[in-house]
This record gives structure tokens, sequence and C-alpha cells, in this order.
């Protein structure tokens, strides 16, 4: 086996390319499963070993195992929208095919990236910890992401994965499209809509701190077959952070809002009318999509903290700050 080797899924999305460069910091050589036609200039650029298939593929995935150290699975669908064919085969089968491969390769550690989705957003005022029972909500993402956690789980316990899950809250950042590309679209159009007026805590988690908490649970020996929380622990509302990407880009702030009961009653037919029709465009409305922002996202990272030693190092105001920096270089 190759010393110091890793091997990254995802590696071009918002928290992949993140850990990615991390990794190449820190002295570690990596290697990366990527689809055919994801842009990988810049991983060239870090000089990353490129194998090219799909999650979906069991040979590509055991061809990108052979040798590894180390697999961080960040490689997922993650939308509020979608085929739930497409879902399972990326979110589910994507990971058995991980798992199987992490197994055969007897790789020392597989950090899995699940999501505090898993939980189904409980509408609670109370702290969310790694004992909360999981809700499905007949959504494709969250039952896909608790098929999939539960494949890592059962594997530690069954065949002695040496695994550890992770579920990030929000995570936003320079690169994140759905937490702020999609909001600063809006923004810029005048049709951006908070629900409750934006009062709930939003569970930020920048991807920067995200990153730290996945490195840690690749090196920490006590993280070994833990699952835990990820976030920034911060009483940051949607209306906060939102009103400051409004302030930092110069363009107005949201000035509609609509209860998220209503919301919520609405995007049932939204998305009823989107399947009969077969519309490959998101609905206006997604029952996810309410339930993100509609409700308080409050979880516990106590696990983490004691675990891992994470504490989130980079404060909201040089998040906000960097990620305003990116929507003005990337996206004028």
């Amino acid at each position: 086996m190759a010393d110091d080797l890793d091997l990254v899924t995802g590696a071009t999305g918002l928290i992949g390319s993140r850990l990615v460069q991390r990794l190449i910091d820190q002295g570690r050589s990596v290697r990366a499963l990527v689809r055919p036609h994801s842009d990988v200039t810049r991983l060239r650029q870090y000089g990353v070993q490129l194998v090219t298939g799909d999650l979906t593929d069991s040979m590509m995935v055991r061809r990108a195992m052979d040798g590894v150290d180390r697999v961080f699975h960040c490689g997922a669908l993650v939308s509020d929208w979608g085929p739930r064919r497409q879902f399972q085969q990326v979110n589910v089968e994507g990971t058995r095919h991980v798992v199987v491969a992490a197994l055969a390769a007897g790789v020392q550690r597989l950090i899995h990236l699940s999501s505090a989705a898993v939980y189904g957003y409980p509408r609670t005022s109370q702290s969310i910890d790694e004992h909360h029972p999981q809700r499905l909500r007949k959504i494709p993402y969250i039952e896909t992401k608790v098929a999939a956690e539960q494949l890592v789980a059962q594997a530690i316990r069954c065949e002695g994965l040496p695994a550890v899950i992770l579920r990030p809250v929000m995570v936003f950042g320079p690169g994140c499209q759905n937490y702020v590309g999609q909001v600063v679209g809006h923004l810029r159009r005048g049709s951006m809509v908070m629900f409750d007026g934006g009062r709930h805590v939003a569970g930020l988690a920048y991807v920067d701190n995200v990153v730290d908490a996945i490195c840690l649970a690749g090196s920490v020996p006590e993280a070994m077959a833990q699952t835990m929380n990820v976030c920034d622990d911060s009483p940051i509302t949607w209306r906060q952070y939102i009103d400051a990407l409004a302030d930092g880009l110069g363009v107005p702030r949201a000035r509609f809002s609509i209860p998220s009961t209503l919301a919520y009653a609405a995007s049932m037919p939204c998305e009823m009318f989107a399947r009969w029709f077969r519309l490959r465009q998101r609905p206006w409305l997604t029952r996810m999509a309410v339930l993100e922002l509609g409700q308080s996202q409050i979880y516990d990272i106590t696990s983490a903290r004691k675990v891992l030693g994470y504490a989130p190092a980079v404060s909201f105001e040089q998040a906000i700050e960097a990620t305003i920096q990116w929507v003005k270089r990337d996206n004028p």
C-alpha cells in the first residue's frame, strides 16, 4: 500500500475541492475519482492523480481505491429536487460501491460525509445531537442520505470497516451554489422570499470549518466508528445571513416573506405539478427548501469538540467576507 495516498470522491464539488487543496498543503498524495465531463483544471494544477469514472461504476471505484491509505467520500447528489432513481444510484449504490471497495482494499480509514438532513429537519427549539431519531419525510435526498449512512454504519458494526461518519449542516462559502449562488441570483432580481421573516437559526457551516473537521476525522484515533455533527455552532439567522450577502454586494435586501406553514403546504402541489409534467426545472417551491429555511437548524457539536478537538476557526464575519469576495470575482 502506498504511503500517504488519499482518495477523494466528489473532488470537484464545494467541499471536496477545498479538501483536496488542504490535503495537498499537508504534503499528502491525492487521487480523485472524477466524472468524464468534470472541470479538472485545478486538480491537474495540484498534481492530483485522476481516475475518470463514476460512483455508480463499481469497477472504476475499485480501480480508484487500489493502493489507497485513506478515503474521503464527499461525492453525492445534493439537491432538493431530482429523479428519485438518480439519488438512489449516486447516494446509495455509489456509497455501497465505496464501502465494498474500501473493505477489499483494506484502507486504513474511510471518512463518510453524510448530512444533518438525515434528522429530517425536526421542528424543535432543542439542540439536536447524534442520538436524535432520523426522519425520511419521503424526500429523495433525505431518504438516500439515511440509507447511505446506514450502509456505512452496518459495515462498521458487522465487518470492522474503519470509518467515521460526519453530518455537516448548511455548508456555504466560495463556490457554493445552493446557499450562495441561488440566493444572490434572487437578491439581484428582487425575487428573494424568506420564510417567517428569516428569523430561524440557519445552522451554517463554513466550508473551511467543515474541511477542518474532515481532516481531524481522518487523523484522530478516537474518531474511529464515531458519528458527529459538524457546523459553526452559530446563532446567525437566515435574515442576518441573507442581509449580509445583500449589503456586501450592494443590492437591496429581501423584502418578501411568507409563513413557513403556508409555504410548505404550497410546495406539495408545486412538486406534484413538476412530477406530473416531468419538468426538468426544479419547482418554484420544494418541501426541502421550506424545511431548511422555515425552521431553526440548531445542532449539537459537543461530540466533534470532544472527540476531534474541533472548534470552528473561521468566524461568520470572516466567512461572509470571503464569500462576498468570491461572488464579486467569479459572479459579478
